[in-house]
């Protein structure tokens, strides 16, 4: 309650130590008839060095980037069919989200015996930024297998579904809700 009285007290100071404006007579004197103001036409044939400026898509495509609130980014990702088990793929970024790919190992027939053979299980969103961001993974002509909000360094751990080669990872930067976001 006394911030409110201190406050009220303060606006009743400033008003009183404010001088009083011109008159709106003398302000209207200012822009009379006569002004250039008021004669100021602007004609595109008499100015035609402003002719040029026009909006060119190649240059509305690179505006769109410096909006941060919308920056998405879009990547189609192979997933690795096999590899051996000592050797983990190597995890791929963007926008500061890793994907690292979880592989697992399965026996398959080839010939007369059993082989083993890797393949990606699963994989791992991991969100390195400093922003909270939504990361989509999506099959090509097909479902979507994940949608996450990842806040700083959180991460999400998503099942490849059977006979995927190929997703669709899309990361979004999205503002955060206060804490915990």
């Amino acid at each position: 309650m006394r911030v409110f009285v201190a406050l009220a007290f303060a606006c009743g100071a400033l008003a009183a130590a404010v001088q009083p404006l011109e008159a709106a007579a003398e302000a209207h004197d200012i822009l009379s008839a006569e002004s250039d103001l008021q004669d100021a036409i602007f004609d595109i044939d008499a100015a035609p060095e402003m002719a040029g400026f026009e909006a060119h898509p190649e240059d509305l495509e690179e505006a769109s980037v410096l909006d941060k609130r919308a920056r998405q980014f879009s990547k189609t990702i192979a997933l690795p069919q096999s590899t051996n088990g000592a050797v983990n793929p190597a995890p791929i970024y963007l926008d500061e989200v890793r994907v690292e790919f979880l592989m697992a190992q399965k026996q398959v027939k080839k010939g007369n015996g059993m082989v083993t053979q890797w393949y990606c299980k699963s994989l791992r969103f991991t969100n390195g930024g400093r922003v909270r961001r939504r990361v989509t993974a999506r099959v090509h002509g097909g479902p979507t297998m994940a949608i996450a909000f990842l806040p700083t360094r959180a991460y999400k751990v998503v099942t490849v579904p059977q006979n995927v080669s190929e997703f669709i990872m899309e990361v979004i930067s999205v503002p955060g809700k206060g804490r915990g976001q």
